[in-house]
């Protein structure tokens, strides 16, 4: 009887920021989110772990990548500098979608959605496509900072030690590195344990159409 290799039926990947190594060579997944900046600061990863991106995507090492911001109240100053560091290190590559951090840490309490929105359309105008900015969240921090959403975004929520629906759903974050992952990677190489996701039951394509990027994409700049 011939064995044949199981079908892959779900997209793990790692997102990561100046916490952790640089990413090289040896991050074995197809999928990568990196973190751009936390309002206006700048992560000092980013030009070196965006420069691997690009190159992984442009190789097909990588199907798509997400680069993400840690969303502030002051949204036109957060997107100007997303905007800003991206241009700064070779543009806005045409398989990357941009994700909205959503955390209540250090925020104000209160429901966000009027400047998380002047975000998203400021991000959604950069990209040229709405369905390239997606969002992040654990269920409580999008329940009560996010209460009027895009229509038909796509969200990573985060639950460790659960994997619930929640409206829009298209990837769960399932650790942080210490623990929850029920058999799952607690993390990747180069960065050993850090933030681990899964887009359940969707290939690496099949997430990347989800979030805006179609083989039509592929062409590069």
């Amino acid at each position: 009887m011939v064995q044949t290799a199981a079908v892959l039926k779900d997209t793990l990947f790692a997102d990561v920021s100046e916490w952790q190594h640089p990413v090289d060579d040896s991050y074995p997944y197809q999928v990568l989110s990196i973190r751009v900046s936390d309002g206006t600061y700048r992560d000092h990863n980013f030009a070196a772990n965006y420069a691997w991106m690009r190159g992984a995507l442009d190789s097909g090492r990588l199907v798509f990548g997400i680069v993400y911001t840690y969303c502030r109240p002051n949204w036109l100053a957060n997107a100007t500098t997303v905007r800003a560091m991206i241009d700064a290190n070779g543009g806005l590559h045409p398989r990357i979608a941009l994700m909205l951090d959503v955390e209540q840490g250090g925020n104000p309490h209160g429901d966000g959605s009027d400047w998380i929105n002047l975000l998203y359309a400021n991000l959604a105008e950069y990209t040229g496509d709405r369905a390239r900015i997606i969002g992040y969240g654990n269920v409580g921090d999008l329940n009560s900072m996010w209460r009027t959403k895009p229509s038909g975004i796509r969200l990573v929520v985060a639950a460790y030690g659960s994997n619930a629906d929640y409206p829009g759903k298209v990837a769960h974050q399932y650790t942080d590195g210490s623990g929850f992952g029920f058999g799952l990677p607690q993390g990747a190489p180069p960065f050993g344990n850090c933030d681990m996701n899964s887009a359940d039951g969707l290939t690496p394509v099949q997430f990347a159409a989800a979030c805006g990027i179609t083989p039509a994409s592929a062409v590069l700049l």
